[in-house]
């Protein structure tokens, strides 16, 4: 059989995974089907209220710009409830105590500081839209990173990983995920 002899999933350049499928051949963005799995891990933890911090052995230091500051102030209780401990040093300086467990070798003070670009600025009372925000940093920056190379059993759980989502083809904030090259476009390509 052929398909006893051939793997699974195949890796491209440390960046797409690919596997067949039915129709033909499914190519996977392997960063942005890992932040869409984080992502929808981070949103079910936040709802379930299962947030675990990890304190940092060293705190790191972030020294925030003034509007840096009042977005941070509008969005700390969201980010305490989601595993992150900051102490306030005074002049806009915060020392970054703990963060969520699922975030080892993260660098903490680039996580915090993206999570305040990215946090919505028009309303700071729409609680889910800001946990969806920040939980969309935290798998930004958690995901794997282009051109990591992936053994055949990563390749497999991020596979399935993906397929227990409730949204395989795009990342939370609508990057396409996946593609189908179709039997009969490969056949055509290859005349």
């Amino acid at each position: 059989m052929l398909a006893e002899k051939s793997p699974v999933h195949y890796q491209y350049k440390g960046k797409y995974v690919m596997t067949t499928v039915k129709s033909g051949l499914m190519i996977i963005d392997q960063h942005r089907a890992h932040v869409r799995i984080l992502y929808e891990r981070y949103m079910q933890q936040v709802q379930a209220h299962r947030n675990s911090a990890q304190k940092l052995l060293f705190p790191e230091v972030i020294q925030m710009s003034v509007s840096e500051s009042v977005i941070f102030h509008k969005v700390l209780p969201e980010m305490t409830s989601m595993g992150f401990e900051l102490t306030d040093l005074g002049g806009n300086s915060y020392a970054i105590n703990a963060i969520p467990a699922d975030l080892e070798g993260v660098n903490a003070v680039l996580l915090v500081r993206d999570m305040i670009a990215s946090a919505p600025e028009k309303d700071a009372s729409a609680v889910e839209s800001i946990y969806s925000s920040l939980a969309l940093s935290m798998a930004r920056n958690a995901a794997i990173p282009q051109g990591q190379v992936l053994s055949n059993d990563e390749m497999e759980e991020l596979v399935n990983g993906l397929f227990a989502c409730s949204n395989v083809n795009y990342t939370p904030d609508g990057k396409k995920v996946l593609c189908i090259l179709k039997q009969q476009e490969i056949e055509h390509l290859l005349g």
